[in-house]
């Protein structure tokens, strides 16, 4: 009977470390799910806002930012463009107008909630090219 509580309390401490392992990997995933479809929705909404007449891009930037922001868990969003001089925050969101279209770029990193590497983190991407209104009479 002492042999079988032993060995099961083994088993348990063999099992319990991957049975958590797979709980957090799943929450993580979640996590990220969330936040990736938070970045896409953002660059969509900042890239409406963009399009309609009388937009513009720093319009759809701030749209996208605010949207963004209430989708992210532990950092916020910040207006910067890749190539600028200042370095780039965690999450970023960039809106530019091309003319006939607006374009929307959410990048970054969102934070994990179990660190397994030292900053390291989730990568967030979104990208949404859209026609601006035009009307004739």
């Amino acid at each position: 009977m002492r042999a079988q509580a032993a060995a099961a309390l083994v088993e348990f401490a063999l099992v319990w470390p991957i049975a958590l392992l797979i709980v957090f990997a799943t929450v993580e995933a979640a996590v990220w799910s969330a936040e990736a479809y938070a970045a896409r929705a953002a660059s969509l909404a900042g890239a409406r806002a963009g399009s309609i007449a009388g937009g513009t891009s720093v319009v759809a930037s701030e749209v996208a930012r605010r949207t963004l922001s209430a989708g992210l868990v532990g950092v916020e969003a910040v207006v910067w463009c890749p190539g600028e001089r200042r370095p780039a925050p965690a999450v970023w969101v960039c809106a530019v107008d091309l003319g006939p279209a607006i374009e929307v770029d959410v990048g970054g990193s969102a934070p994990t909630l179990v660190p397994l590497v030292a900053g390291g983190g989730l990568p967030l991407h979104a990208r949404v090219v859209m026609q601006k209104e035009r009307f004739s009479a």
